[in-house]
């Protein structure tokens, strides 16, 4: 007999502020498509996209009276994840609730001693645990044995072996876009600087070979799925979704740049008309490169600048240099390319004076968006070890947590001045008559409404800051 599973995916960390975007949630979309292919029942509760208050967000949940309840955690939403748990075992008492993701993955044991109504936690790439966790249930058997899994049972919380990650990726099923299709239908799904809406969004790899100090991935070994099989899922999300723009939503798009370049030269032979956004590495930036990318699509190319302190850099492992990035911005914008960077305030070593090399370098860069956050010490991360050790880490993470942990610098002595500074260096930027001609003009051009509700909300926050609040998460 299957079983019935909803899947959560939580809301943003700033809602129920204007999102800089909104896109289907992958993640969950591949386990459901996994879960129905073994025939058992599968609903999504999309609270992102849907913005749901509270109360709904509880009739959903008590409405499912689901089997299974499975969501993934991340460190900076603890507190909602809490309350998430908290709801789904409301609802049925003898559910199996579940939370995975990169904020579970490394501190399993942790996450289950704070959330007392989580049964498990699936530690990395989730598809064929949750596979077996479903089967196993369905069977009315436990979870000794399940590799990959986290749990507690009468004896207290048990451990099992690591599942090795899924070696072919096209093996795997697309995701389960029809789990999602009202808010594909209502236009929930968008990207702040695409005024057409529905927007998609694709994995091509999983993993990433680098080790950035900051960074919460736990998986390094970079997988890889085929131009081809790429194309196809494109093309159905083209057809049959009715999206003009994709969001590749790896963590590394260009780790094989080889592999890269073939999935433009097919975009550019089958002539698939659609726009695109990828992340790449400054290294990887030429203009030949860009120029094919442009011609199959391409409107945006990203990379993590961080800092434009060299010894920063160093100290987080970029392995990138200062002068790189600059030059990969420059081959970008002449190309006619949007060129989105992000940037990390607050890493050990930052003194006002990086800080303000890092907003001269934006000022004379000029890249067409970005983000300054600032810096997440996420549990298990170099960063968070390094602060750790030397007794810099201020706070730990935890559902009662009243702000996030930060890292203590010499000329900082409250996280508020860190939020202070991140103003300051945001202020600095985009009340320039460079950055306010840009956006006006892309307001104008594509009768952008999200984005003129936007930046009016990001205005009013610059002429009132609240310090007491922390900043979005460091991502794209």
């Amino acid at each position: 007999m299957p079983i019935s599973v909803l899947l959560i995916n939580p809301r943003a960390t700033d809602y129920p502020k204007i999102q800089q975007k909104s896109y289907a949630p992958l993640n969950l979309l591949y386990l459901g498509a996994v879960l129905e292919r073994d025939g058992h029942q599968v609903s999504v509760l999309d609270m992102n996209a849907t913005q749901l208050g509270d109360a709904a967000v509880a009739q959903a949940i008590s409405t499912a009276r689901a089997d299974v309840y499975a969501f993934p955690y991340f460190s900076e939403i603890a507190a909602q994840c809490l309350w998430l748990s908290t709801l789904c075992r409301e609802a049925n008492p003898s559910a199996t609730v579940i939370m995975g993701g990169p904020g579970a993955s490394p501190i399993p044991i942790q996450c289950l001693e704070q959330f007392p109504e989580v049964n498990a936690i699936v530690r990395g790439e989730g598809e064929w645990t949750l596979q077996e966790i479903a089967a196993r249930l369905d069977r009315g058997e436990g979870l000794r044995g399940c590799l990959g899994v986290t749990y507690r049972d009468s004896e207290g919380i048990v451990t099992n072996d690591a599942r090795p990650v899924v070696a072919d990726l096209d093996a795997l099923p697309f995701p389960a876009h029809h789990l999602v299709q009202g808010s594909y239908d209502r236009n929930e799904y968008y990207a702040l600087l695409e005024a057409e809406r529905p927007v998609g969004g694709i994995v091509t790899s999983r993993g990433c070979p680098f080790s950035c100090g900051f960074c919460y991935n736990t998986v390094k070994r970079y997988r890889m799925r085929s131009p081809e099989n790429i194309l196809e899922e494109l093309t159905f999300q083209y057809e049959k979704l009715k999206v003009s723009f994709v969001e590749f939503n790896d963590i590394l798009f260009t780790a094989n740049r080889a592999r890269a370049e073939r999935v433009f030269e097919l975009l550019i032979a089958e002539k698939l008309p659609i726009r695109f956004a990828f992340k790449a590495r400054a290294p990887e930036i030429t203009d030949a490169f860009v120029s094919l990318a442009k011609r199959a699509g391409a409107v945006q190319i990203g990379f993590g600048v961080e800092s434009a302190d060299q010894g920063i850099l160093d100290r987080m492992n970029k392995k990138t240099r200062v002068e790189e990035c600059a030059r990969g911005i420059e081959i970008v914008r002449r190309h006619g390319v949007r060129c989105h960077t992000g940037y990390v305030l607050g890493y050990p070593g930052e003194t006002p004076d990086t800080l303000r090399t890092t907003v001269d370098f934006i000022l004379k860069t000029r890249p067409t968006t970005l983000t300054i956050d600032v810096l997440l010490p996420y549990p298990d991360t170099p960063v968070y070890h390094e602060a750790k050790a030397d007794g810099t880490l201020v706070g730990e993470w935890s559902p009662h947590m009243t702000e996030y942990p930060w890292v203590r610098l010499p000329w900082i002595r409250r996280r508020e001045e860190l939020e202070a500074a991140r103003t300051w260096a945001m202020n600095r930027v985009f009340f320039r008559p460079h950055y306010v001609k840009e956006f006006g003009s892309m307001i104008a051009r594509g009768l952008n409404t999200t984005l003129f509700r936007y930046m009016l909300q990001e205005t009013k926050l610059a002429v009132t800051p609240q310090f007491d609040r922390a900043s979005r998460a460091i991502g794209w």
